[in-house]
């Protein structure tokens, strides 16, 4: 179970810290799965900004006024886009040298169900614990812009600018797309 638990908590790392998705056995992550992991993470992110931000954020900014319907918005997409963002954590894993593949079969072969709500809480933990408090009113602006996008729209660009600045040995495998 204590396996389970890093396995878990690196896949919820790799789903909040998206440019370092590099993996060598799989090839690469699409651009799709990181659309996904993007879309799934925004709301154990936006928890996340609270948690972190208590206090320094205005009473009458975003978060206060429009952090839940923000939230809310990605949180009716998760059940649809968690398979793919689970495929690109299992990739991402894949490329660890962390992981031995008996560890990842044996997590990828677990109910969604018992998965997800680990997967949501380390998320938490993982981007709770890089988010500097100056930087949270900066944080605060940045969702208020993606706010102002589709949750698809805005895994989209953040896939596609992944793929463009990631490191040589890119993270991001472009989607075949004319």
């Amino acid at each position: 179970m204590r396996m389970i638990k890093r396995q878990a908590a690196a896949a919820a790392a790799l789903l909040a810290v998206l440019p370092g998705l590099a993996s060598a056995q799989q090839g690469c992550i699409t651009e799709d799965e990181v659309s996904a992991m993007a879309i799934y993470s925004v709301p154990s992110v936006v928890q996340s900004v609270r948690l972190r931000c208590d206090g320094r954020l205005a009473s009458g900014g975003f978060m206060a006024r429009g952090g839940d319907a923000f939230a809310g918005r990605y949180s009716a997409l998760q059940n649809a886009v968690w398979p793919k963002a689970k495929s690109g954590a299992i990739k991402a894993l894949s490329g660890t040298t962390a992981n031995d593949p008996q560890s990842l079969a044996m997590i990828s072969s677990l109910p969604d169900d018992a998965v997800r709500p680990l997967v949501d809480s380390l998320i938490v933990q993982e981007v709770s614990a890089r988010i500097e408090t100056g930087s949270c009113s900066r944080i605060e602006r940045a969702m208020e812009g993606l706010a102002l996008l589709d949750p698809e729209v805005a895994g989209t660009m953040l896939s596609v600018v992944v793929g463009l600045i990631g490191p040589d040995d890119p993270p991001v495998c472009r989607n075949n797309r004319v």
